[in-house]
């Protein structure tokens, strides 16, 4: 899995659309509208309970999940009780569903039905039959407990089971219907609401780690640098089958974690930024502060635990620059045109285009040393940061000028170990796959796949 891919994921319920006008859903829902923004339709009921939109619109009324703790334990149920009230509201709705906080589009454990509520999956339009994870299940009022005439508010109590392993955060999202039993779907008061819940209990890993090898993510070359993304590759680094990649809910202080399913890397003595993990490979980020020269690497499991797994000690060569293009394939550069679409030839990504000489294009790369104002591993570039060393860019064997070097430096809103490029091809550049060199300190980009397409 490429580094770059996992960069772009990171750096970065319907509406009931058709439905009968009443309070139709009397038996629950059949549409996912529990206020998940990525399962579209605006993400709750109010395209047609529409009387009083947006959701949470009136303050009188309140939707709550209630649960002991903010944590979960992998495997291990939880129950989970959802409170809807409103002072004029006398019948009452709700679905709710959990998500792993990294890609809400997952679902994150099973719930159990009782008298009360009912379990269903999916993200179609109707909801079919669960399926299993990651499908997303949800879990909703039965007729029965709308309890019509009802006043003030009422309460639903289920139990959940989280997942046997350790996803990250997991959100549950919650919508509710505080309606006034009027028979159709009007003068009723729609909430939503989410909680995140952290794992507890989760760092169980029992294998020793085994290191084959550490390679700069973008080249694969063994040398890397301070702040350059790197991958470790081996063996039993995590459950086989489970991957976790780093989102805001894993951050610490801003930053992307030193811990990430319960893995850490120790870079000569410091902790390095993790983003992405699974059985066989690691992709973390160089601590900034690592000295030149042979250093020694180790993967640890279940840091801090009294189950700490250590790995045997790797060494790797650090150097100043360690300058590298990420690569659709190791075939062209991951690179945009200005207007962000994807520069490749249509065979390498299919809706990819190619650039035009005297058009401005952005590059996409790792190891090009450090940026003022400094930004630490991990750290997301809040702005523009510009390299601190200067670099020569050649296309197709021309140096460019620097006023067609419009930005060097660190790619804003991304961790700090992305690094891009906007530059201009230059008029004289040839057609088809034109090469593409940059050089700082001394170190130049490795010339295989450092291609983009000119037309």
């Amino acid at each position: 899995m490429s580094i770059f891919t996992r960069l772009f994921q990171i750096l970065f319920t319907g509406a009931l659309l058709g439905a009968p006008a009443a309070f139709a859903f009397s038996t629950g829902p059949t549409f996912p509208v529990s206020g998940v923004p990525t399962d579209g339709n605006g993400g709750n009921c109010t395209n047609c309970h529409a009387t009083f939109r947006p959701a949470n619109s009136d303050p009188r009324g309140k939707l709550e999940i209630l649960v002991e703790s903010m944590t979960y334990t992998p495997g291990v149920r939880k129950k989970i009780r959802v409170k809807l009230s409103h002072p004029e509201a006398i019948r009452w709705g709700f679905q709710l569903t959990t998500r792993q906080s990294s890609d809400t589009t997952k679902g994150a454990g099973t719930f159990i039905e009782n008298e009360t509520v009912q379990v269903r999956c999916g993200l179609s339009v109707a909801l079919p039959p669960c399926a299993g994870e990651p499908e997303p299940q949800f879990i909703e009022h039965v007729a029965a407990s709308t309890r019509p005439g009802t006043r003030d508010g009422v309460e639903w109590e289920f139990e959940w089971n989280p997942p046997a392993n350790e996803v990250g955060d997991i959100t549950i999202y919650a919508a509710g219907n505080a309606a006034n039993n009027s028979g159709t779907n009007l003068g009723d008061y729609i909430y939503t609401t989410n909680i995140t819940l952290k794992a507890e209990g989760a760092c169980n890993l029992a294998k020793k780690p085994t290191v084959r090898t550490v390679v700069n993510a973008a080249s694969f070359a063994r040398e890397l640098s301070p702040n350059v993304f790197a991958s470790v590759l081996g063996l039993d680094f995590e459950v086989a089958g489970r991957t976790r990649t780093a989102s805001s809910g894993d951050f610490v202080n801003g930053a992307f974690p030193q811990t990430l399913a319960c893995v850490a890397v120790d870079v000569g003595g410091r902790r390095a930024p993790i983003t992405y993990v699974q059985t066989d490979q690691i992709n973390f980020q160089v601590p900034s502060g690592t000295p030149a020269g042979s250093v020694p690497l180790t993967v640890i499991l279940n840091p801090g635990r009294p189950n700490e797994v250590k790995g045997d000690v790797a060494t790797v060569t650090v150097n100043s620059h360690a300058p590298a293009f990420f690569t659709f394939g190791g075939q062209s550069i991951a690179a945009q045109t200005s207007d962000f679409r994807i520069i490749a030839n249509t065979a390498v990504v299919p809706n990819g285009v190619a650039a035009r000489r005297g058009d401005v294009v952005i590059l996409y790369g790792t190891g090009f040393g450090l940026s003022e104002p400094v930004y630490q591993a991990g750290e997301i570039a809040s702005g523009q940061a510009r390299l601190r060393d200067p670099v020569t860019i050649t296309v197709g064997g021309t140096a460019l000028a620097a006023a067609d070097i419009l930005y060097a430096g660190l790619a804003p809103g991304n961790i700090s170990g992305l690094q891009q490029f906007n530059i201009r091809i230059p008029q004289s550049a040839a057609t088809g796959n034109v090469p593409i060199t940059i050089t700082v300190g001394g170190v130049s980009t490795p010339t295989a796949g450092s291609v983009i397409p000119v037309q």
